[in-house]
């Protein structure tokens, strides 16, 4: 028998393994219990007929890499827009005046005066953050998450020591609430429209009680950032914000095909099917309520807590093998686990109606790309990528060169955060590695 051939025959015993242990996993108390809390939760629909809205496309492009070290973070940003009206596309620019990318400098640090934010904007003109706006803004949020983490953790010196272990999630938190907060500015300057995020809508801080602890969440933030009241944002903006997700957890994308049946459309709910799902819970409540509350978290997690707002994702899929996670925000989880169970029709049925709305809407036109995207979602990827070999070539040799300058020093340890990866590898050459 030859290598290969006998490489062959181990590689597909382990599959067959493999495949077996999937097929067994049905039986397992808490696969069960997932499977049937969510097949109750969603109804498959199809796509109804998308009415005629402005479908703003948001996105952003980052270096593709974490300029950090255990106190401070830095990010070169871009953010960008495109707006479909009918089959044609344009750039936020048409609408607003403002460039097609406006790109940031975002840096964070932990200091001994506490947590510092500088939102450096890197153009004349700005959508989301203006020039002329920008030191205040960074001042606000310092002064905000400095309080909150004060509050949360204290000053003593282990208190300093689980500050700087939450430091890069703080940082990593105000860069993704950029994106929607430039979502929630274009929504104001196009009225009628509704816009899409690339990505989840359940960002750090989703389930946890550290909102409780901070006094903050991600809301106030968002407010301080376009310099619009919570009220406001609240009351006439996030409910036309979705997000789309374009990849997901295996399990999701299993379960999801199993729902849909290999068909279009995605998962809608119902009054009748989320109190099917509110029974589920009971019964799972009953045996380890923690599982029953994660278990409602999959489809409604709250992300801004101290402001009552939760998003419902649901799966979403064109030719019924590719996976996306769409969602949306809602002002209540839908199925209330601590006042009995009770579900919350109202809301139910306007969150199935949004859901209706805005996947027949947005997927009304599509790209012939794997998956089928709708058209304007790859678009605006494009408009905002960071390439690079402007990275590599030219943002950190720029920056290698100004803290050259700026230190006095040709070694300064600060160099090492930029150095393009491969210079940082001991003992290889290029052409040996």
């Amino acid at each position: 028998m030859s290598k290969t051939s006998t490489l062959e025959e181990r590689l597909k015993a382990v599959v067959r393994v493999m495949v077996e242990d999937y097929r067994g996993l049905g039986e397992l108390d808490i696969f069960k219990v997932r499977e049937e809390f969510f097949r109750s939760f969603y109804e498959p629909a199809g796509f109804g007929e998308g009415l005629d809205y402005p479908i703003v496309f948001v996105d952003s492009g980052h270096t593709g890499k974490s300029y950090s070290t255990d106190s401070f973070s830095f990010t070169l940003m871009n953010l960008g827009a495109v707006v479909r009206r009918g089959s044609s596309l344009e750039y936020i620019t048409n609408s607003s005046g403002t460039p097609e990318v406006e790109s940031y400098a975002i840096y964070s640090s932990i200091t001994p005066q506490g947590f510092r934010v500088l939102i450096e904007p890197l153009d004349e003109r700005q959508l989301l953050v203006e020039s002329e706006r920008a030191g205040e803004v960074s001042d606000m949020l310092s002064s905000l998450i400095t309080q909150g983490l004060d509050s949360a953790f204290g000053i003593s010196l282990g208190a300093w020591e689980r500050k700087i272990r939450y430091f890069n999630r703080m940082a990593n938190y105000i860069i993704s609430l950029m994106e929607l907060s430039y979502c929630v500015k274009a929504l104001e300057r196009i009225p009628g429209s509704i816009c899409v995020l690339d990505g989840t809508l359940v960002r750090w801080y989703g389930a946890g009680g550290m909102t409780r602890r901070l006094g903050f969440d991600g809301l106030d933030i968002v407010s301080l950032l376009t310099g619009l009241s919570k009220d406001r944002i609240l009351g006439e903006l996030l409910d036309r914000v979705y997000g789309l997700a374009k990849s997901t957890k295996f399990t999701t994308i299993a379960r999801s095909r199993r729902l849909l049946e290999g068909r279009g459309g995605y998962g809608s709910i119902s009054v009748g099917s989320v109190r099917r799902a509110s029974d589920v819970l009971r019964g799972v409540y009953a045996r380890d309520p923690g599982v029953a509350e994660r278990l409602l978290h999959t489809v409604a997690a709250p992300v801004y807590g101290r402001h009552g707002v939760y998003a419902l994702r649901t799966p979403l899929s064109v030719d019924g093998v590719n996976i996306y996670v769409f969602s949306l925000y809602t002002r209540s989880p839908l199925i209330k686990l601590r006042e009995g169970f009770a579900v919350d029709e109202a809301g139910v049925e306007e969150a199935s109606r949004r859901l209706a709305v805005g996947a027949g809407a947005i997927f009304s036109r599509l790209t012939r790309a794997p998956g089928y995207p709708p058209y304007g979602f790859m678009e605006v990827d494009q408009l905002v990528r960071l390439r690079k070999e402007y990275v590599r070539k030219k943002f950190e040799p720029r920056m290698i060169s100004f803290i050259r300058e700026v230190s006095g020093r040709a070694n300064h340890p600060l160099i090492e955060v930029f150095k393009y990866e491969a210079t940082k590898r001991l003992g290889y050459m290029r052409g040996f590695a």
